[in-house]
């Protein structure tokens, strides 16, 4: 009797009888569901790795297990704890630290919310973002802070992923954390989901949503959340410096999740974008946003990365940002790259960039081509690396 072949979330066959052990891997973040770069990353991971042939456990307060069980994956969710404050995540990283002491995992791949794992791999600064915001350090009951703290300063890690070279070199400035333990890895895109040939297919029905007839240019900036962060009041202000004319036929699209969103509707009719600017939560099919842009700005006072940035020059749309953005890396020297988002300077830039159809073109084939070899599979070669370097050996199977 012929058999059936037995695969893998992913379609890969797994061979027939018990064959040699799978190397198994733990990835540990409080946090594993929505539309969140992390979320992201730990699928874009866990369906590559299980290609490769581990056995990968999620660990996480909130996940989608259906996503991650179709990336090969399986889910394993912490029921909250009911605390506020900065002790939920050491409660999170007490738990978490409990299950992964009880099971034996060759990796073990944190993201920023436990205090056990052999790689950390942090999508925040939490100390220099908030001074950028706020103008101080975090206070002392910042949760998010004094997790990042017990992990850089203890140095509860073998090996550390930094997205940017902007989050390297504060990590190792602040914390003196050695420039050898962190290796700097851009966050992939998906040049199959994010690409220019979409562009007129996707652009019309978010332009009619937006308010933008066909003569009309769309400034947008589009991210998960956070405005303070993202500087969407600095990028309101910086719109109200155009010149009349130009104003007249500029709307303006932000999305992003935001408790209070009223304010910063307020300053947009200040700055004389009453009906003229809208405000759109977060959706998963993103890239129709950027399709519908004549220009994405994004003036965040502080971003590690800034993935909306790579997705948005990967569409093939042209990018104003800055060098306190981790994604600028990818421009390189690109004269386009503010030092700074100050508002004269952004004023100054839009303006310009407005006004000049053939320079948007050129900023946006520059900002493809600086993406484009940056994909998944060449963040995972990487990552790929530096989960080798720190994997567990196993002792010799007995004779």
């Amino acid at each position: 009797m012929t058999g059936c072949a037995v695969t893998d979330a992913c379609g890969h066959p797994h061979p027939a009888g018990p064959g040699p052990k799978r190397p198994r891997i733990a990835l540990v973040s409080r946090w594993a569901g929505g539309v969140t770069g992390t979320t992201t990353t730990l699928l874009e991971h866990a369906k590559r790795l299980s290609a490769r042939g581990w056995e990968v456990h999620v660990y996480a307060e909130k996940a989608d297990a259906g996503r991650f069980s179709a990336a090969g994956a399986e889910a394993h969710i912490l029921s909250r704890a009911r605390l506020a404050g900065p002790f939920k995540r050491r409660v999170f990283s007490w738990r978490v630290g409990r299950e992964l002491a009880a099971e034996r995992y060759d990796v073990v791949f944190g993201h920023g919310d436990g205090l056990t794992q052999d790689i950390l791999s942090l999508h925040n600064c939490i100390h220099a973002a908030h001074e950028a915001v706020h103008g101080r350090p975090p206070g002392l009951l910042a949760g998010a802070a004094r997790m990042h703290a017990a992990q850089l300063k203890g140095r509860k890690f073998k090996r550390m992923i930094a997205n940017s070279a902007l989050m390297k070199d504060d990590v190792t400035r602040r914390w003196g954390v050695p420039a050898e333990l962190v290796t700097v890895i851009h966050p992939g895109h998906d040049p199959e989901r994010f690409r220019p040939s979409d562009r007129e297919r996707m652009r019309g029905a978010m332009r009619e949503r937006a308010g933008a007839a066909s003569g009309d240019l769309l400034v947008g900036l589009i991210t998960s959340g956070d405005f303070a962060k993202r500087n969407v009041a600095g990028f309101l202000e910086a719109l109200r410096g155009l010149p009349p004319e130009l104003k007249a036929k500029t709307k303006v699209l932000v999305v992003g999740q935001e408790s209070r969103v009223g304010p910063y509707k307020r300053r947009a009719a200040d700055a004389g974008f009453a009906e003229r600017a809208v405000f759109l939560p977060p959706e998963r099919e993103v890239e129709r946003f950027y399709h519908a842009l004549d220009l994405y700005v994004h003036p965040a006072l502080f971003e590690e990365f800034g993935q909306s940035v790579q997705e948005a020059m990967a569409c093939g749309v042209p990018v104003l940002t800055s060098r306190r953005v981790g994604a600028a890396e990818l421009l390189g020297g690109n004269a386009e790259v503010l030092a700074a988002p100050e508002t004269a300077a952004l004023t100054r830039a839009l303006t310009e960039l407005l006004l000049d159809p053939a320079r948007r073109s050129r900023l946006a084939e520059a900002g493809r081509k600086a993406a484009a070899p940056n994909t998944w599979d060449a963040n995972f070669a990487q990552t790929y690396a530096v989960i080798e370097s720190v994997r567990a050996p196993h002792p010799p199977s007995p004779a």
